[in-house]
């Protein structure tokens, strides 16, 4: 049985800890299995703001052993911020790719990076790749030789047909679809229940039905005065 720390403790750090359990109970060997230590934070100043007793903040990793860490956060951003923090400073720590056994998927031709997530009921089918520290909430469809990329996060009931191309730290919002062989650029956010029917380009947020991009309207301070007229 592995000992595992979950970096986060909000809502859904608590959803990863039980995703734990399940995955354990189902497990055939001990190896698989494990035991959750607790949550870890990043600042112990906001500990009152956390909904989960936190055992610490990261140092707690250096005088304390566990042999693997999961990823309890849900915003890409701060999921990369971290896992690349934490694996340089604690390389010797292993972050296991956790799939809840409610799972469809052919295994045989999934790529699945470290410290992936994937939450119950989803589906995926073949040929899928799965970097790194993404995140597949519950209940998510996935086709074909998609990729979702690094850090990226799809939120619960997304689906994703055959071919899409998701970049690294893309935010995909409950409900939403991306239509087939469509590619997202790193960062992009969808909103939820969008419908992308084509590609988006890195940073951007798209939402509605078909998505278009969302232009932010300048703040009052940047519109130039009015240039006067008068003699």
């Amino acid at each position: 049985m592995k000992r595992i720390a979950i970096v986060g403790a909000g809502g859904f750090a608590r959803e990863v800890a039980w995703m734990l359990e399940d995955i354990s109970a189902s497990a055939e060997r001990e190896t698989d299995r494990y035991v959750t230590a607790g949550f870890l934070v990043s600042d112990l100043s906001h500990i009152g703001s956390y909904d989960s007793p936190a055992l610490g903040d990261f140092s707690w990793l250096e005088s304390n052993h566990v042999d693997a860490l999961a990823m309890g956060i849900g915003t890409p951003a701060v999921r990369l911020k971290l896992a690349e923090e934490l694996k340089a400073r604690f390389p010797y720590i292993a972050w296991p790719a956790l799939v809840h056994p409610s799972v469809i998927w052919q295994r045989r031709t999934m790529e699945i990076g470290e410290g992936a997530t994937i939450c119950a009921g989803s589906i995926a089918t073949v040929n899928v790749r799965f970097e790194p520290f993404c995140m597949v909430n519950l209940t998510c469809t996935i086709g074909h030789e998609a990729v979702i990329g690094r850090g990226s996060v799809l939120n619960p009931t997304v689906n994703i047909s055959g071919g899409v191309e998701l970049g690294s730290g893309v935010l995909v919002g409950t409900g939403a679809q991306i239509l087939q062989y469509v590619k997202v650029g790193d960062g992009a956010t969808i909103g939820a229940g969008a419908v992308v029917t084509k590609y988006v380009d890195a940073g951007a947020t798209v939402v509605g039905i078909p998505a278009k991009e969302l232009i932010k309207k300048p703040a009052i301070d940047a519109v130039p005065a009015a240039v006067s007229t008068a003699a």
